[in-house]
């Protein structure tokens, strides 16, 4: 139980280094039992994130160079877990001692919630906020599934799949996705129009969104504010309604808690409704930024 609301409420709108939404969305929310879960992904998420990873990849550049040139198999093999085992350092030294994760480490504390990690790469970590052994115990029945579905799907490959499925193959998997969506407390309609897109046409969820968003626009219409409730969540539809009360549930909470968190979330909603209506320009604005850094480090791709 947190025991000075209004304390914790001024500490959290004035807090620097990490963003409102993030703290709002994916801390408070679980801390309050508006969800049982949440997930961000780091250092991508954090504030500092971009200038986080500047200095993994300026740390490990020479033996990306090493690996690069070398030709023989069997000295590239080592050459390959010895970067890896660079990049795992370079994350822990990097990332640990950055002012976002320590002021990460102390809502967690604060909030009396419990962390889930996961190691996607050796420099990206999957962080789940929670706050009981059932949801500790599901999250890890539910990454058994991903590992094992993960090891099926690329060794059953018979065609050239789709770029994305290379990277979360677990996505088409609907023990999983049902699974997890649930968990992060996304309603029914909305899990099964996400994995519906990706087993059925490979169509992003993302896009599919935006499409919905210019054809309410176009006609007049808007899309509902509220079904876009968290940064990472897709609505089946841009007026869902089942999605619409999740939002008015997370506000509600913080309102109650403290009527000062309004207006912040208020914005969290409107930037998440904007980021997927402009996803394909987001994207693509993304992808120029990461050229240019790469070409400046002399590589093709480090993370």
């Amino acid at each position: 139980m947190i025991a000075d609301r209004q304390q914790t409420a001024t500490d959290l709108l004035e807090e620097k280094n990490l963003l409102p939404q993030m703290l709002l969305e994916d801390y408070l929310s679980v801390a309050l039992g508006v969800r049982k879960c949440s997930l961000i992904t780091i250092p991508a998420e954090f504030p500092d994130g971009k200038d986080i990873a500047r200095r993994i990849d300026l740390a490990c550049i020479s033996d990306y160079h090493k690996l690069a040139l070398e030709r023989d198999v069997k000295k590239k093999a080592k050459l390959i877990q010895k970067f890896k085992n660079t990049l795992r350092e370079a994350y822990q030294v990097t990332v640990e001692r950055s002012p976002s994760f320590r002021c990460h480490a102390n809502w967690t504390n604060r909030l009396a919630l419990r962390v889930f990690e996961v190691e996607v790469r050796p420099t990206v970590r999957e962080l789940f906020f929670h706050m009981g052994e059932d949801t500790k115990t599901r999250l890890q029945e539910l990454y058994a599934i991903r590992a094992s579905f993960r090891d099926k799907f690329l060794r059953d490959l018979r065609e050239q799949p789709p770029r994305s499925a290379f990277a979360y193959p677990e996505e088409y998997s609907s023990d999983y996705v049902l699974g997890m969506g649930e968990l992060l407390g996304y309603p029914r309609c909305c899990i099964e129009a996400y994995l519906r897109g990706r087993t059925m046409g490979n169509v992003l969820a993302e896009e599919r969104a935006s499409k919905q968003i210019q054809v309410l626009r176009a006609q007049g219409l808007e899309p509902e504010l509220y079904a876009f409730f968290a940064k990472d969540f897709i609505p089946c539809t841009a007026t869902c309604g089942n999605a619409a009360a999740t939002g008015r549930k997370f506000l509600g909470a913080f309102e109650q808690f403290d009527i000062r968190l309004c207006q912040p979330y208020m914005q969290s909603l409107k930037t998440n409704l904007a980021n997927v209506e402009f996803y394909v320009q987001r994207i693509e604005s993304h992808k120029e930024k990461m050229k240019a850094q790469a070409q400046e480090l002399g590589i093709k791709t480090l993370r």
